[in-house]
């Protein structure tokens, strides 16, 4: 497994899908939120399929995240059983030192053990006691650099939350295609075999009860400890440099980063054109910029509370007034407006979503 050849390819995926797979996310993640975790399985298992399907270069549609519910059993019962490993870990992490070892160790390898489990029951249709197992058995197999990809899997998923806060939804996407990825690599491959001596898994057994009952009294005594977000960013900014072989630079004071030749942040892009109206009853919540931090391939995510079609009427009438040639497609409930003035062009997306519209501003430069 080359894990940088694996992150470039996470990238390209994720440029030429941007929308897509960040409209995919964010529902994903919203119902797995409001569901408490209940319908976690079944929405990411389809995640995992529409991943599955743009890896192989074949279209993919939104809808895909909703077609796998006949999984619900299965992938709720690998969910709780993870969730339940999580809580034990969550305990011990709150011994200093030894917690946040733990938790550094053990982490990674829940978190890809959920996505190559859920990926064996919802594409594969298995059970979810010889799924899990498989995963451990691929795990075991090559535990340093599964360990490693999944460590940069979290960072990347989690660092839009370290830096800009809503703007976590712009990262995630890339987090859970990387981990299709590994899962679509992984997956046609037949799993070695996997028996754990009893002495061990006995003598580990023990270890992990000893140290969840000194978490539960450092718990009990209300002492633990929080690294600071500056702490944070420095630790992640280093791991993904060293292991990407890119610089990462992240500004904390700035709200923004770069990574890979692309840059995140909160507000505006410095050079955002002033003869794109911005909604005035909007916020502004992050962009990803476009390569070297270039226009072309930048897009700008805002939310409102107005309704998608006074949004929409908006957009329409002062494009136009500042002089670009719009193309609107209304498409129901999401509303397009294609935009091209000189060797510039856009695409405005308004997606309502239950309590606000989502507006997506992408431009290009020819």
């Amino acid at each position: 497994m080359d894990v940088r050849k694996n992150i470039q390819q996470i990238f390209n995926i994720y440029l030429q899908n941007f929308i897509l797979l960040v409209l995919a996310s964010s529902i994903t993640g919203l119902i797995s939120f409001v569901s408490l975790g209940i319908l976690a399985g079944p929405m990411i298992g389809g995640f995992m399929v529409l991943g599955i399907k743009l890896i192989r270069g074949e279209k993919g549609e939104l809808t895909e995240i909703f077609a796998h519910f006949d999984q619900f059993l299965p992938t709720a019962v690998v969910t709780f059983l993870l969730w339940g490993a999580s809580l034990v870990f969550y305990i011990i992490g709150n011994i200093p030192l030894i917690g946040w070892i733990s938790k550094l160790l053990v982490s990674p390898v829940l978190f890809l053990l959920y996505f190559l489990t859920v990926g064996f029951i919802v594409e594969q249709k298995r059970q979810p006691l010889p799924a899990l197992k498989h995963s451990i058995a691929f795990f075991v197999r090559e535990w340093k650099q599964l360990w490693l990809y999944s460590l940069v899997m979290l960072l990347v998923s989690g660092i839009g939350s370290i830096i800009l806060g809503v703007g976590v939804l712009l990262t995630i996407p890339l987090g859970l295609i990387g981990m299709t990825l590994i899962y679509q690599q992984l997956a046609g491959e037949e799993p070695p075999s996997f028996r754990p001596e009893k002495q061990i898994l006995f003598k580990g057994g023990i270890a992990l009860a000893a140290l969840v009952v000194i978490g539960v009294v450092w718990m009990m005594l209300g002492i633990g400890k929080n690294s600071s977000s500056a702490r944070s960013t420095r630790f992640t900014s280093k791991i993904l440099s060293g292991i990407t072989g890119q610089k990462v630079e992240i500004d904390r004071k700035g709200d923004r980063f770069k990574i890979g030749g692309l840059s995140f942040g909160s507000g505006l892009p410095e050079n955002f054109p002033k003869d794109i109206p911005i909604y005035p009853r909007a916020e502004v919540d992050g962009f990803i910029g476009g390569k070297d931090d270039e226009l072309s391939g930048s897009t700008t995510i805002l939310t409102s509370n107005d309704s998608a079609a006074k949004i929409y009427d908006y957009y329409l009438k002062n494009l136009t007034d500042q002089g670009w040639n719009v193309t609107p497609q209304d498409l129901g409930e999401m509303k397009l407006i294609n935009f091209q003035k000189d060797k510039r062009s856009g695409v405005i997306t308004i997606n309502p979503q239950e309590s606000q519209c989502d507006i997506l501003i992408g431009l290009t430069t020819e």
